[in-house]
This record gives C-alpha cells, structure tokens and sequence, in this order.
C-alpha cells in the first residue's frame, strides 16, 4: 500500500504533492507527478492530508480514504476498471463495491472521480509503505505538524 503520511491535496490546484520541507509559515511541496516543481505553500491554502480525509457515510463513523484506497489496491491492484472519465453510473457501482456504505446524498461522483485520479496518480509516482512503516503508525497515530485547516476534511 501507498505511503501517504507526507501526501496532501491542495484546494484549487489539481493532483497531489508530497511535502518537501517546512518552515515556520509554510510548508515546501513537490508536485508527485512533476518531481522537478518545488512551491511554498502558505497557510492562507487549504490542504489536506490523504491519511486525514474520511469520506461521508450513512453510519456514525466516516470512512477512512486510505482505507478506500487500501481496498482499491488489495482488489484491483494497479488496473482499476473504471476511470474517471466513466458514465458516472459505472463509477457509482464500483464505489458501492470498494466503500460500501458511503452516504450518496454527501458523497458525490466528483468526489469518486477525485479519488480514482489520486489514485492513478499515487499507483505511479508515491512511495509505498514499507511493513516498518506500518509497525510505527499502529504504535502513534501522530497527525504532521504541517499548516492545515483546522477540521480534517471529508468528502
């Protein structure tokens, strides 16, 4: 599975980063599928950690992305059999297969094509986890001291 510790979304700029460095008021990221492009990115931008964003549910408790994400790899591996340009039916289907009990009245098919293109995305250019990676993160759940808004962000 992917590591997504360091891996973040930027609201209003397309693809997903990986933090590079950080600095009292801002963070240094790099773009996954561009290495060469480095860009500060300030506290007025809204980010949002792939291991913080939970998707909407019709239960108490939301689902956890990178556990979609898991179960997207663990089923499908590298070859998803929907992309994000799919009738959104077809899309849906496949969500009602990987996340069963997402909440259709909050979780919209813009969200579902969202995830699929980061996952593309992470299955091509984002380290993978390694089994002491994973040892560590049962052992602390520690959240990056990274600028962020101040509620996790759901989809």
């Amino acid at each position: 599975m992917f590591d997504t510790k360091e891996i973040l979304s930027i609201t209003g700029k397309p693809g997903l980063y990986k933090i590079a460095a950080r600095t009292t008021k801002s963070i240094v990221v790099e773009s996954l599928d561009d290495k060469r492009t480095k860009q500060p990115v300030h506290q007025n931008y809204q980010i949002a950690l792939l291991d913080e964003i939970t998707i909407f549910t019709t239960e108490e408790e939301d689902l956890r992305l990178r556990d979609v994400l898991e179960t997207m790899f663990n089923r499908d591996g590298a070859m998803l059999p929907v992309s994000q340009k799919d009738d959104a039916g077809k899309i849906k289907s496949y969500f009602d297969e990987v996340a069963p009990n997402h909440d259709p009245e909050r979780f919209y098919g813009s969200d579902m094509k969202k995830i699929i293109k980061w996952y593309e995305i992470l299955v091509k250019y984002a380290p993978e986890r390694t089994e002491s990676d994973e040892s560590e993160e049962s052992k602390a759940e520690d959240v990056a001291s990274a600028p962020e808004s101040s509620e996790p962000a759901t989809l």
